[in-house]
């Protein structure tokens, strides 16, 4: 990871005029896109002056993989701000075990970032002030004591890639009152995130970076136009409704469902309301399609809670019988992809 890591930032110092990364391949097989330097610029600029202090660049934390738009836009930040960046291989809980970070620090003088291997006075003397995390690298963490009491050593946290629960959600507003934590919106395609909702009490609205342009189209798919985009329209999977020119508020994926009868089931949707019915955390459970016969796809939970089968199917009597899952199937782990997003599986 760190000569990776070194290799993106020798490609940025020395001048590369355009990078290609590719999609998670979550909603479908993976895709390369790529972009220019003069996009990636205006999107590290606009995270920088979304969240942090433009004046004082902060130090950030990447536990993400660096062949993805997280854990790459991550270094081109670093880059950008000519600010320094701890590297440590992207684990399901970062925070456990720092053993294996580096220090990439900005040389102001020669403009290039050298490497430091892990010291106690060296974190304490280039202590990271952010953060980026998936859910799940959250989730893991807020489990642990030990790196849950670490959360609150970071003044930003950006959390990217798939919905909080309602839990998670109240548990950061009351835990750490001092840590702004910001839920991300953005895909590859966009180089990263360019709007972020902050979680606080009630706050429902993502709020777009500067120089973005949003509409939707007629399935309420938002859309949207920015450098990242050569300021052409791109229409994100996703269905919102646009509270203000520069707000809106996130509803459902338009293409993550499952057509069981002939009716669509939004995932997502249905396994937030499985999250609160069971009190499950979201990422120890998932939902999928399997093929049927005739309802042409059912619905089948597929979870890591040793519980009695009644005991789920009392809990999920609220559901629509259309919601209701058609089968229950005990894994010992919810497999992932290589970014931390659920691998919806319907044959694990």
């Amino acid at each position: 990871m760190l000569t990776e890591a070194i290799d993106i930032l020798s490609a940025w110092r020395n001048g590369e005029s355009a990078f290609t990364l590719t999609t998670s391949g979550s909603t479908g097989e993976p895709t390369p896109i790529t972009h220019s330097r003069e996009a990636l610029t205006w999107s590290a600029m606009s995270t920088l002056h979304a969240w942090y202090n433009p004046t004082k660049p902060p130090i950030q934390l990447c536990a993400l993989p660096l062949n993805k738009a997280g854990g790459f836009m991550q270094l081109i930040r670093a880059a950008v701000w000519q600010s320094s960046i701890w590297i440590t291989p992207p684990t399901s809980n970062p925070l456990s075990n720092l053993d294996a970070a580096h220090l990439l620090q900005f040389n102001p003088e020669t403009k290039q970032f050298e490497s430091r291997p892990l010291s106690q006075d060296l974190w304490n003397q280039y202590k990271p002030t952010t953060v980026s995390l998936t859910p799940m690298q959250l989730s893991l963490i807020l489990n642990e004591p030990s790196s849950a009491s670490m959360l609150s050593d970071f003044e930003v946290v950006l959390i990217g890639g798939q919905a909080l629960s309602a839990e998670i959600e109240q548990r950061l507003i009351t835990d750490y009152p001092n840590t702004r934590f910001i839920h991300t919106f953005g895909s590859t395609e966009t180089a990263s995130h360019f709007a972020g909702r902050e979680i606080t009490p009630d706050n429902l609205e993502y709020l777009i970076a500067p120089g973005t342009q949003i509409k939707t189209n007629q399935l309420g798919e938002l859309q949207i136009a920015n450098p990242t985009t050569k300021q052409a329209w791109l229409t994100l999977h996703d269905r919102v409704t646009i509270t203000a020119p520069n707000r809106f508020q996130w509803i459902e994926r338009s293409n993550l469902y499952i057509n069981t009868g002939g009716v669509k089931i939004a995932i997502e949707t249905l396994e937030s309301q499985i999250a609160t019915l069971t009190h499950w955390p979201l990422f120890s459970f998932y939902i999928a399609g399997k093929s049927h016969p005739v309802y042409g796809e059912q619905i089948t939970l597929f979870t890591t809670h040793n519980q009695p089968l009644p005991q789920i199917q009392a809990a999920l009597s609220s559901l629509n019988k259309l919601e209701q899952p058609k089968e229950i199937v005990f894994i010992p782990a919810v497999p992932t992809l290589s970014n931390g997003k659920i691998y919806r599986n319907p044959n694990p």
